[in-house]
């Protein structure tokens, strides 16, 4: 099921552009959401797999980097986004284009938790826009993804 938001186009003043989440947040089940940000040239399909199977209700999105006409990150447009906003945890990575802008709006953030993924390189140069995010070093394993999930829920839990 999609869910269509109009927004401003950060391209035109006078035209709307219309921003597609290819998934939505099922109905409250009591189970903790992740979302995953999912950039086409990352393929974070298995993580998604995995953290279902762990008993996450996950849902995914193509960050800012989506290649969809006209789409709008509405994190960085507006502010919110309703996949970031009903998520405990969000799983970001340092290959998105706009990846400091992205990770610095959710570390600022007092809610979701935050995972960042990337190269011992890429989090060293991020760590000033992380906060206390958890953070990866690629390549991940499963176990690792699951560990960091439940660490960055349980620190965010006891703020």
């Amino acid at each position: 099921m999609s869910r269509f938001v109009q927004i401003r186009s950060l391209f035109s003043r006078e035209r709307p552009a219309s921003l597609i989440h290819l998934e939505e947040w099922p109905e409250q089940s009591g189970k903790a959401r992740v979302l995953i940000e999912n950039p086409e040239r990352a393929d974070l399909w298995a993580h998604a797999d995995l953290l279902r199977k762990e008993g996450y209700d996950v849902a995914m999105c193509g960050g800012p980097d989506a290649e969809l006409e006209h789409t709008v990150c509405p994190l960085l447009a507006e502010g919110q986004c309703p996949l970031v906003d009903g998520a405990d945890v969000v799983v970001s990575t340092t290959q998105l284009t706009d990846s400091r802008e992205i990770l610095a709006t959710l570390s600022a953030r007092k809610s979701p938790a935050l995972v960042v993924e990337g190269t011992s390189s890429e989090l060293e140069r991020d760590r000033d826009v992380t906060g206390d995010a958890v953070q990866l070093k690629l390549p991940v394993l499963p176990r690792q993804l699951v560990d960091a999930v439940e660490r960055a829920r349980s620190a965010r839990a006891s703020d």
